[in-house]
C-alpha cells in the first residue's frame, strides 16, 4: 500500500511541476497560457531546482541540488535575474563560493573556497566590471598571486 501511495504522489508531483511550462519569451505560464505564480520544481541533467514564479518571472529564493539531493547553490532572484548573496556548496556540503549580484550584475567580494574549506580565490565587481585587487592563495595559503583591475 505504502509503494502505491509513493507512486500516485510521484505522479501527481510530476503532473504539477510539468504543468508550469516556459513560453517563447521565457515566461512561465499554465497549462491554459496564463502567466503562472507559484512554487516551480524541476529538474533538468540531473539538478534538480525548487523556485518561485511571480506574473510568470523567477523572484524570490532559488535552490538548486545535486543528483544526490545534497544542496547545490541558493540565491535570490529579482525580475528573473540574480540578486543579492549566492551561495555554492560541493556535494560534502562545504560552501565553495560566495557570490553577489545586483539584479543580474556582479558586485560586492566575491570568495571561492577548495574542498577543504580553505579561501583560494577573492574577486571584486561592480556594477558588472572587475575592481580592485584580485587575490589568489595557494593550498597552505600563502599568496600566489594579486592583480589590480582600478583603472589608472
Amino acid at each position: 500500500m505504502k509503494k502505491l501511495v509513493v507512486i500516485v504522489l510521484s505522479v501527481l508531483i510530476t503532473g504539477v511541476t510539468n504543468a508550469q511550462i516556459q513560453n517563447e519569451k521565457g515566461l512561465y505560464i499554465d497549462s491554459e497560457g496564463n502567466l503562472f505564480n507559484g512554487t516551480v520544481q524541476k529538474t533538468e541533467n540531473a539538478v534538480k531546482t525548487d523556485f518561485t514564479v511571480k506574473e510568470g518571472v523567477i523572484n524570490g529564493e532559488a535552490i538548486y541540488y545535486y543528483a544526490s539531493g545534497n544542496k547545490m547553490e541558493s540565491g535570490m532572484f529579482t525580475n528573473g535575474q540574480k540578486d543579492q548573496k549566492w551561495t555554492r556548496f560541493n556535494e560534502n556540503g562545504t560552501v565553495s563560493a560566495i557570490a553577489f549580484y545586483n539584479v543580474g550584475k556582479k558586485t560586492g567580494t566575491w570568495l571561492v573556497y577548495d574542498e577543504t574549506g580553505k579561501k583560494r580565490f577573492e574577486m571584486n565587481y561592480n556594477n558588472g566590471d572587475k575592481t580592485g585587487t584580485w587575490t589568489n592563495w595557494d593550498e597552505n595559503g600563502a599568496v600566489a598571486s594579486t592583480k589590480n583591475y582600478d583603472p589608472n
